[in-house]
């Protein structure tokens, strides 16, 4: 990726992160709106969120979960046919598609991970069901960790710090035994 040192690329990237949340988060309120939901987005400066009123069943849950991904999947593709088949004739148009091209898949990849609150720790959660919400959050202590790992021996230190944060938040969930 190219270097973020100069405005120009500082203002690209701002602008293929936003939409990119903002499709995301578009994706889940689509089909929480399917389900009789009344979705509100929230974005923020660490990416956003999507709630809603209703009190959707596991494979409701699930879908919902799901949607926000597969919306981020079918940007990038939509992003990738168009950069093969029409080039950006500017460096601006280059970098802005391959941010947007990065984002949506590296970081749909991350977020599908089995780790809570990511979608797919919340599709991991909604699958194994409410019953089973501790091995839920070992699976997301575990792949954090692992992760996180590898990330900072490859050097990517936001990410392997995202991880561990995110591990250590599985964590803290767990439930306790009574205090002595």
């Amino acid at each position: 990726m190219q270097s973020m040192n100069d405005l120009p690329g500082i203002l690209l990237w701002t602008i293929a992160v936003f939409f990119s949340i903002l499709i995301h988060e578009l994706g889940h309120a689509f089909v929480a709106k399917r389900y009789g939901a009344t979705p509100i987005i929230h974005l923020h400066g660490m990416g956003g969120f999507m709630a809603h009123n209703a009190a959707l069943n596991r494979k409701q849950s699930i879908a919902v979960s799901a949607a926000g991904p597969g919306a981020s999947l079918a940007l990038g593709i939509a992003t990738l046919l168009v950069f093969v088949i029409i080039p950006p004739d500017t460096s601006g148009g280059k970098l802005l598609s391959t941010y947007m091209i990065y984002i949506n898949f590296f970081w749909t990849f991350v977020n599908l991970l089995p780790i809570l609150p990511l979608d797919g720790g919340q599709i991991a959660r909604d699958v194994l069901g409410p019953s089973r919400s501790e091995i839920t959050r070992w699976i997301g202590v575990f792949f954090a960790g692992a992760i996180a790992i590898w990330a900072f021996n490859i050097g990517q230190v936001f990410l392997g710090l995202m991880l561990a944060y995110l591990g250590f938040m599985n964590y803290q969930q767990q439930p306790r035994g009574p205090m002595a």
